[in-house]
């Protein structure tokens, strides 16, 4: 039975408040936080100010004081009727962060469990950086991708080596360098030459390429055009789809998110076509909204998506859209946001509903997920990945 739901302003990986929920039962205490987006897209819930959301708690968590934990479904109802139309009557950081700390109670801190099947994901290594996210390319991220892992430890493992062997090489040619918002390494090298770098740490490691080209922080409806502005060249929206094929041959990209803006489903489905075994994957375009996705899926957009739950409000609204997804045909990536905190919960929703994850590579804020799985990966008798 839930006895107190307490809730904190607390700070994400920017230093951004966000909101910690302390959820009490006869059970236990279960926590739940919230992340936030740099690159965030027009059809997400809404944000409202911290200290509002902490008011609003004080008044509507008396509806939850009394009943059952483990009735998670019902929790999660009440928390939807509550927010309103996107989420603008409590704010997504809000229902992010109880609905995280509820399943976590329903679950004693295993939400994994809540799934009848599980399997582990492959990590999308955020490995580079630029665009939005800061950097000195346009494409907001450069992954790894180590599809040939045998086991999450394996995975996550060359991730780590990638990264470190990234950073060797651009200390060895003097070049500025640092990290950014989600601790991807940043340099002033342009598109080409990060390309040049991870496509041969890549080869040498046994790893695929994947992109996030964040293409709607890019596009500039005035113009009709994507502007880049670090490359210094604008492009209209054909020679946008053209470009992309370019790097797809060029790299053997594997993994391409968001290469056209959020309402261009159309080009989405041209390249999907042109090269159906690459993964064209949308995040804005669709911000893990049940009426996007089913928009996508008419236009035959993409073939994966982007699983953030703060995008839609709460943990059970994005397994609903996860599993909707996948009966479709698209595969998952459950992901982190740029603005991190230490709660794990995406680790646990990406055992039951997806074969891959994005959670960055390392810092604090995103090993928490990675160790998270890795403890997951060695508590179990005979654990397996995902199939892709």
């Amino acid at each position: 039975m839930i006895k107190d739901i307490l809730g904190y302003k607390i700070f994400n990986s920017r230093g951004e408040p966000t909101v910690l929920i302390k959820t009490i039962t006869d059970k236990g205490v279960f926590y739940g936080s919230a992340p936030s987006g740099a690159s965030v897209g027009r059809y997400e819930a809404k944000t409202l100010n911290i200290d509002k959301s902490l008011e609003i708690l004080k008044n509507v968590k008396e509806n939850f004081i009394g009943l059952r934990e483990e009735d998670y479904s019902i929790l999660e109802d009440m928390i939807v009727q509550f927010a309103g139309d996107r989420f603008q009557n409590i704010g997504s950081h809000l229902g992010f962060a109880l609905s995280s700390s509820f399943l976590k109670a329903a679950t004693l801190n295993k939400p994994y469990r809540y799934f009848d099947e599980i399997s582990f994901p492959y990590p999308v290594g955020n490995v580079m950086g630029g665009g939005v996210h800061g950097g000195g390319t346009d494409i907001q991220e450069f992954h790894l991708i180590p599809i040939n892992a045998k086991s999450f430890p394996e995975a996550i493992g060359i991730c780590i080596e990638g990264i470190r062997r990234i950073k060797d090489i651009l200390s060895k040619r003097g070049k500025v360098f640092g990290k950014n918002d989600e601790n991807a390494l940043v340099s002033d090298l342009n598109d080409e030459e990060v390309f040049e770098i991870v496509s041969s740490v890549a080869d040498d490691l046994g790893a695929r390429i994947g992109i996030d080209m964040a293409a709607t922080e890019l596009w500039d409806p005035k113009k009709g055009k994507y502007v880049y502005k670090k490359l210094g060249k604008e492009t209209t929206p054909g020679e946008q789809l053209d470009a992309v094929k370019e790097l797809i041959n060029l790299w053997k990209v594997y993994f391409v998110e968001d290469p056209f803006h959020e309402d261009d489903f159309q080009n989405f489905a041209r390249l999907r076509k042109w090269r159906p075994k690459i993964l064209v994957c949308g995040d804005d375009i669709f911000a893990t909204n049940m009426e996007r996705v089913k928009m996508g899926i008419k236009y035959g957009s993409c073939n994966s998506m982007i699983i953030k739950p703060n995008q839609i409000g709460t943990i059970g609204l994005a397994m609903e859209v996860a599993e909707f997804a996948n009966r479709n045909g698209m595969k998952t990536v459950v992901s982190h946001r740029s603005g991190e905190t230490n709660d794990w919960i995406v680790s646990d929703l990406a055992l039951g509903l997806s074969p891959f994850i994005k959670t960055g590579v390392w810092g604090g804020e995103r090993l928490a997920k990675h160790n998270r799985l890795i403890e997951i990966w060695n508590s179990l008798p005979k654990p397996r990945m995902a199939k892709i």
